[in-house]
C-alpha cells in the first residue's frame, strides 16, 4: 500500500473561507456597481473601504489559485488522453497482430503505439488463431531492480471480441463473448486462456450446453509436487442439468485430457432426487469424481456426500449426514465410507451478496 499525505482539517476551513471572502467580494462589487448611494457611501471613506475590498481580494485569492490548480491539472489530463488515442494513418504491425490504416488505439503512453491497451477495428482481422474486431491488453511494466529505471513493458493478460462464432484452439467460441489469451513470459506468443462455448461442442460423448466456460490448463500440481494430468476444465453455470455418466448434474465443473474426453467431475450437484445401489440422496447432493489421492486406491469411482442440512439414506435405515461421503461405482457398488476430509471433499456455505439478483436454482425435469 502506498502512503498519500491528505490536505488537513485547517485546510479545507481556509478554502472555504476563501470561497466565502471571493462571494462577499463580488456581491459588493455589485451593490457598488448598480447602487449610487453605495457609491457615495464608499467615497466618503476611500481608504477604509478600498482596504476592505483589497483584504477580501487577497482572501479570495486562495481559492481562485486552487481552482486555477484545478482546471491546469483536467486540461493536462484531457490533454493527455486525447493524445492517448491514435488512429493508424497507415498499416502497421503491432504486438503481433497486423493492423489496418483507420484501426482505432488506446495507448498506455503517449506518442508509443507499441504500448497499447486497446485496439478496435471496423473489420475483423487475424489475431492469434481468430478474427478479431476488439482487442484489451494489460501491460506488466518492468523495472531495473537498482535503479528503479523503467526498462520497458510487455502484455500478460490479452481479450479478444469477434463476431459471431469461431474455432478458435479446438473449441467453438462466442466470441462475441471475450476470449481470453495469457502471456507466459516477455516475448512469448500469446496463448487461448478460456471463452464462452457456444452450441456444438462435446466433452466425449456430452454434448456441452451454450455459455459454459472452457479454460486451459496444464496439468493440476498438489502440494506434495504430484501432477495429475488436466488440458481442459470446462464449467457450466446453467440452471439446466447436465447429463453425465446416467447422473443429472447442476453447475457441473468438468476435467478433460487433450482430445476433449472427460476424466472427471471436480464438482456438481445433484439436480434430482437420486437412488445408487443401497443409497437415496436427495437432490443437492455433491457429486465429484475421486481426485488424488483416493482415485489411487479407488479409481473411476463417484463420490457422493450430502450438502449442509442434508441427509441419505441407505435400504437398512441408516442415515448418512453432511461430513460423510459414500464412495460409488456407477453401477451403484459401495466401495467405503468415508469423513469428507478422507474423500477429498470441501463444503462451502453459500454467500448472498446484498442487492444481488439471487442464483437460480437448478431445475430437475419433471
Amino acid at each position: 500500500m502506498i502512503p498519500i499525505s491528505l490536505p488537513s482539517t485547517e485546510f479545507f476551513v481556509f478554502l472555504f473561507v476563501s470561497q466565502l471572502a471571493g462571494l462577499a467580494l463580488l456581491g459588493w462589487l455589485a451593490v457598488l456597481a448598480v447602487s449610487r448611494g453605495a457609491r457615495q457611501r464608499f467615497g466618503r471613506r476611500p481608504w477604509l473601504h478600498g482596504g476592505a475590498l483589497l483584504a477580501l481580494a487577497a482572501l479570495s485569492g486562495f481559492y481562485i489559485f486552487i481552482r486555477y490548480v484545478f482546471w491546469a491539472v483536467d486540461r493536462e489530463y484531457d490533454r493527455l488522453e486525447a493524445a492517448r488515442r491514435v488512429t493508424l494513418e497507415q498499416p502497421q504491425t503491432l504486438g503481433g497482430v497486423a493492423m489496418p490504416a483507420g484501426a482505432r488505439l488506446v495507448l498506455e503512453r503517449e506518442g508509443q503505439p507499441e504500448r497499447y491497451t486497446e485496439a478496435t477495428f471496423d473489420a475483423p482481422v487475424s489475431a492469434f488463431g481468430m478474427q478479431a474486431t476488439r482487442i484489451v491488453r494489460y501491460l506488466r511494466t518492468e523495472y531495473d531492480r537498482e535503479t528503479y529505471e523503467e526498462l520497458g513493458a510487455h502484455p500478460h493478460t490479452l481479450y479478444l471480441w469477434g463476431a459471431g462464432v469461431q474455432d478458435v484452439a479446438g473449441w467453438r467460441c462466442d466470441t462475441a463473448e471475450k476470449v481470453e489469451f495469457r502471456v507466459g513470459k516477455k516475448g512469448a506468443r500469446p496463448e487461448f486462456e478460456s471463452c464462452t462455448l457456444a452450441a456444438g461442442n462435446r466433452a466425449g460423448e456430452i454434448a456441452l450446453p451454450a455459455g459454459a466456460e472452457a479454460r486451459a490448463r496444464n496439468g493440476e500440481t498438489y502440494t506434495n509436487g504430484h501432477v495429475e494430468p488436466l488440458s481442459w476444465y470446462v464449467s457450466v453455470d446453467s440452471p439446466e442439468p447436465l447429463a453425465v455418466s446416467g447422473m443429472l448434474l447442476g453447475r457441473p465443473g468438468l476435467r478433460l485430457d487433450e482430445a476433449h474426453r472427460l476424466l472427471g467431475v471436480a464438482s456438481a450437484a445433484l439436480a434430482c432426487p437420486l437412488r445408487l445401489g443401497p443409497y437415496r440422496y436427495p437432490a443437492g447432493t455433491r457429486v465429484q469424481s475421486t481426485a488424488y489421492p483416493l482415485n489411487r486406491r479407488l479409481p473411476d469411482a463417484w463420490v457422493l456426500s450430502p450438502d449442509h442440512g442434508m441427509t441419505a439414506l441407505r435400504d437398512d435405515g441408516e442415515a448418512l449426514s453432511e461430513g460423510m461421503s459414500v464412495v460409488q461405482r456407477g453401477d451403484g457398488e459401495v466401495l467405503a465410507t468415508l469423513p469428507n476430509a478422507e474423500a477429498g471433499v470441501m463444503l462451502f456455505p453459500t454467500i448472498e451478496v446484498e442487492g444481488a439478483p439471487p442464483r437460480e436454482p437448478v431445475r430437475c425435469p419433471s
